[in-house]
């Protein structure tokens, strides 16, 4: 990896984490949590995880791990958009 690519690592790390972080408010607009509980979780503990692993400048692995977090988010919000609302 050259200089740049040093560089660059916390930069793009920052946005996928970033990435993850609204995707996960996306949910939580839809009520993930409560819809989508499974989901939900695994989006949250991986962007947990990136951001350990970016706290330890390991930016590789918090890149993949917020790239899971987004994807967990994404579809926590398809399922929570899909599921049946229960009546009051």
């Amino acid at each position: 990896m050259g200089l740049w690519g040093l560089a660059c690592a916390p930069l793009q790390t920052s946005l996928y984490m970033r990435e993850a972080e609204r995707a996960i408010e996306q949910a939580e607009e839809q009520e993930a949590a409560e819809r989508s509980p499974y989901a939900w979780t695994k989006a949250g503990l991986y962007l947990e995880k990136a951001r350990e692993k970016n706290g330890r400048s390991q930016y590789e692995q918090a890149m993949e791990y917020s790239k899971k977090a987004k994807q967990w988010a994404l579809a926590a919000r398809s399922h929570a958009m899909a599921a049946p609302k229960e009546s009051p």
